[in-house]
């Protein structure tokens, strides 16, 4: 997304509700030129009762409006609570710049289909962020704490480590025999006990075979991860 050791420039961020207070939250922490606008005085003034100096209302639908904000050679950061409305900005905020970075928050693989498609530089979709997690931990340890903060806090979703126990309905299955997507799941990667503690990721399309012993790393509600483990327990295959 971005290097904030290397990119200095200035975030305008569009939002100030639930969302966007948290994405100011942990941005603020490692960017120190941050612009928040709203479209309405009451949270600009919420803003700025934070200590946003750098807060403005503006009708995001007046494109002048936009233009005056001065967005060329900047990260312009839609996080607006409304999905409909971040849509409606990068489209916007595409046909408006020539060099300016366009990140949006998406809730929904099909939100994320049509923020790329219309033109935004970066998606942070929910489940497309958590997957890629395990390798910024390594690569990049800030950036990682934003997505975690943005991502998992205030959507209620968790990253687990569940080690398989024997007996359980998994063991002797293939990951293709398994729908996790049914159980409210994803399965992320797998560590298995037999490589040397290597990780897998299953994106990589390894059909792996699941033991007794793996580690199976999955993202889901607490109630789904909470019900998988339960039924792992039970041993009934």
């Amino acid at each position: 997304m971005f290097d904030t050791r290397k990119d200095r420039r200035e975030i305008i961020l569009f939002g100030y509700g639930k969302l966007g207070h948290r994405v100011y939250e942990m941005l603020s922490a490692y960017f120190t030129k941050i612009t928040v606008v709203e479209q309405t005085d009451a949270l600009t003034q919420d803003a700025k009762a934070h200590g946003i100096v750098k807060s403005f209302t503006a009708d995001f639908k007046q494109d002048q409006e936009l233009i005056d904000l001065g967005l060329e050679g900047k990260i312009l950061f839609c996080a607006m609570d409304e999905m409909a409305m971040n849509i409606f900005l990068v489209l916007s905020l595409k046909s408006m710049t020539e060099n300016a970075t366009i990140i949006s928050i998406s809730t929904s693989a099909e939100n994320t289909r049509k923020l790329k498609f219309i033109g935004a530089d970066k998606v942070i979709d929910i489940y497309e962020a958590s997957a890629n997690r395990i390798v910024d931990i390594i690569t990049r340890p800030a950036v990682t704490r934003v997505l975690d903060e943005i991502i998992f806090v205030d959507n209620g979703i968790s990253l687990e480590e569940i080690e398989i126990p024997p007996n359980s309905f998994l063991e002797g299955k293939y990951v293709h025999d398994i729908d996790f997507k049914a159980m409210d799941l994803i399965l992320v990667g797998i560590t298995d006990k037999e490589m040397g503690d290597d990780f897998i990721f299953v994106s990589r399309g390894i059909d792996h075979k699941f033991d007794a012993g793996d580690i199976l790393v999955l993202l889901g509600e607490s109630q789904a991860l909470d019900a998988f483990y339960k039924k792992l327990t039970e041993g009934n295959g």
